[in-house]
């Protein structure tokens, strides 16, 4: 075997720049960006987009990220040709994903995609190609070869968990053994080249100590990656370790409304906590005289869950911290082609169980009771105890506020009358209640008001009618009663919190059996078009559903859309379409699109956002203020649609008020839009529109090559 040739300290040196500068660069930019940023879920490349603060410590990472692999492809003289060429290819793809961000964190770019998957690629690639049979030992076919293999399975795993909770943490995996490959071949060959570090005892108590420390990362993946699952007759939770070492001691309970946090002294790994309502709750919540209590697990069933847990995290914890090892033996029997020596399993097995036993050691020892020193909670929990009772008997503070908002109401009229005389039709043919993201909150008797103050016709509902996709939750909050005691018809999309799963339609089919309910698109396929005093309505739901990722909102609603599109290709454009969420919407063809979602009101050209009915429903209401000693809760809002005589909208009034649930209602605002600035479709002489008309219903059949959602 020829020596070694290239520059072998500057081929290691910057090998360890890139795994340096990626590691740290998004530890760091995690860091910066604060709770709001999970890396379990979140890429990589959601560190850069354009709209994330500090976006520049990620952008400068995967720069000199590409530039080391670069140097590390010139450096590296013992490799083919063609190897240093594609791993300097996939560092010119690593600067271009640095200069080709994504527009923000829930947003895809197609042409960051392109850049991002070439630069997985060539990084898993060159190994191959870098292979000779007269090199070095690391870059003899037998070992190079089945590494890119290896790599290339890594990253083909991505394709297949894109879109998953854990994606985050899967893409830091693959980036780290694609950026850690050029490493362990720029230090192998510096090895054949006849370097040594220190005594041959030094080289194997570190090792050792390398071994041990890569099997502890290997542990805390495992768990991340494959959660233990802690369970009570009510409740579950996915328990985890962090390798964050600002964690450790921590054990930190992750909720929508905040987080707990408990302190220990100890040098443990941090654990984290997900916890969830089991589905059969709300049957226990629908039964009369149940107490909070009574739902409470017991000292003995909160025992058994943890020890049950506990147990569980430490059985993956183990099997984690046996794949480096693993790694290491196989990688030396291919590459000597004879059995390890016993020295080198020894090693192996006893960094195993030193991660293992060790850390299990220090959970064990650090929660304890008697060692818990801190407690803090954040949000919402942090001040709910110096509000409570605010979540009692929504329905009731809702029909109490029910006088306020009819003189509401009668005063707004007044003044549209004197004011916006204009924007109104005499006799207009339709009148629209537009709601959204009702989330569990019975409001029906306020909503029964405007039905009956407004002289609506008929109520369009964007979905998010439920928490957690469950029709108990809807039967135990009166959801469905209360739609139906509306008296008006009232067509309905789903949300993305009205499902368990992408394909649960057990929301839609309880809310098929309510008479006044329309489906805009039933669960059985197809496609509903409404026609009312001649306006033309169709919709379409939101294929998210409660407990996806939460992250590719807008990509993932692109399947819906274009089906969507292709069932009503070749019809007379609806006059209104509605989806739940506004990328559904965005750019289809219709006089006006309306979403929920948001939260929050928006009008966009002919798109109209409507807030939340009930002010996020009393699970999501509260804010905490940034003193964190008051509930803030969300504003109200609902818009009402006018269409007139030619089948356009003539007018949209937006009402918002506030603190219905905290028994203090409050005027924000209202605001009519002439309906010319919305719809701004050419009046059709062929076509008139006038009240009075029945509903009447079309079947769109879904287009044979589409996915109906």
């Amino acid at each position: 075997m020829p020596r070694p040739d290239g520059h072998l300290r500057t081929a290691v040196a910057s090998a360890t720049v890139a795994v340096v500068a990626l590691v740290g660069g998004w530890t760091w930019a995690a860091d910066l960006v604060g709770s709001g940023f999970d890396p379990t879920t979140e890429s990589i490349s959601a560190l850069a987009s354009l709209e994330t603060p500090h976006r520049w410590v990620m952008t400068a990472a995967l720069v000199v990220t590409g530039v080391a692999h670069l140097v590390s492809a010139w450096a590296l003289g013992s490799a083919r040709v063609v190897g240093r060429g594609l791993l300097a290819a996939g560092g010119v793809a690593t600067l271009l994903v640095a200069l080709l961000p994504l527009p923000s964190r829930t947003e895809s770019s197609a042409a960051h995609t392109v850049v991002a998957t070439a630069s997985f690629l060539l990084l898993a690639l060159w190994p191959v190609f870098a292979a000779r049979r007269d090199g070095p030992p690391v870059l003899a076919p037998r070992v190079a070869r089945p590494a890119g293999g290896v790599l290339l399975v890594a990253v083909a795993s991505l394709a297949v968990g894109a879109g998953g909770g854990t994606f985050g943490l899967h893409e830091r995996v693959v980036a780290a053994l694609t950026v850690l490959w050029p490493l362990i071949t720029a230090t192998g060959v510096w090895w054949s080249a006849g370097h040594r570090l220190g005594s041959h005892r030094l080289r194997h108590a570190l090792g050792v100590v390398l071994l041990t420390a890569a099997g502890i990362g290997a542990g805390l993946g495992a768990t991340s990656l494959a959660p233990a699952t802690a369970e009570t007759r009510n409740y579950q939770a996915s328990v985890s370790l962090t390798g964050d070492p600002r964690s450790a001691g921590d054990l930190v309970a992750e909720t929508t409304f905040g987080d707990v946090r408990l302190g220990f002294t100890g040098v443990a790994p941090g654990v984290r906590v997900v916890p969830q309502v089991r589905a059969n709750i709300t049957d226990a919540l629908s039964r009369p005289g149940v107490s909070l209590a009574s739902l409470r697990p017991g000292p003995e069933e909160l025992n058994t869950a943890i020890r049950g847990a506990a147990v569980d995290v430490v059985a993956r914890f183990a099997l984690g911290a046996l794949l480096p090892g693993l790694a290491v033996l196989v990688t030396w029997s291919v590459a000597r082609r004879r059995r390890p020596p016993r020295a080198l399993v020894g090693a192996a097995v006893a960094a195993w169980t030193v991660a293992t036993l060790g850390t299990t050691a220090a959970i064990y020892t650090t929660y304890q009771p008697s060692r818990q020193g801190t407690f803090q909670a954040t949000e919402v929990l942090g001040t709910l105890q110096r509000n409570q009772g605010l979540l009692g008997d929504v329905e009731t503070r809702a029909a109490q506020v029910t006088p306020y908002l009819r003189n509401l109401l009668a005063l707004s009229t007044a003044l549209q009358q004197k004011y916006a005389a204009g924007s109104l039709e005499a006799d207009p043919a339709l009148r629209v209640l537009f709601v959204s993201d009702v989330h569990g909150g019975n409001q029906y008797s306020l909503m029964r008001t405007i039905v009956q103050e407004e002289s609506i016709d008929l109520v369009v509902d964007g979905g998010d009618l439920v928490n957690f996709g469950t029709v108990a939750e809807g039967q135990a909050a009166g959801i469905f009663s209360g739609i139906q005691s509306l008296g008006v018809p009232y067509l309905f999309v789903r949300g993305n919190h009205d499902a368990t799963s992408a394909t649960d339609t057990a929301v839609l089919e309880r809310m098929a059996r309510i008479p006044n309910v329309t489906l805009l698109q039933p669960p059985d396929g197809g496609y509903r078009e409404v026609t009312v005093g001649g306006v033309t309505i169709a919709g379409f739901n939101d294929p998210r559903w409660f407990g996806d990722s939460g992250t590719g909102s807008r990509v993932k609603q692109l399947p819906a859309k274009a089906a969507f599109q292709q069932a009503f290709s070749g019809r007379p454009e609806p006059d209104v379409v509605v989806s739940h969420e506004p990328w559904a919407v965005e750019g289809l063809s219709a006089g006006v699109l309306l979403n929920g979602h948001m939260h929050s009101t928006d009008l966009e050209g002919n798109r109209i956002q409507v807030g939340t009915f009930t002010g996020g429903g009393p699970l999501s209401h509260f804010l905490a203020d940034q003193g964190g000693e008051e509930l803030v809760g969300q504003p109200s809002s609902f818009d009402v649609l006018t269409f007139g005589t030619d089948c356009r909208l003539s007018s949209l009034t937006r009402y918002r008020f506030r603190d219905v649930i905290e028994g203090r209602p409050a005027y924000d605002d209202v605001s009519i839009t002439n309906g010319d600035r919305v719809d701004r479709r050419a009046a059709d002489p062929s076509r008139t529109c006038s009240a009075g008309a029945a509903l009447s219903v079309a079947d769109v059949p879904a287009a044979p090559s589409a996915t109906a959602p």
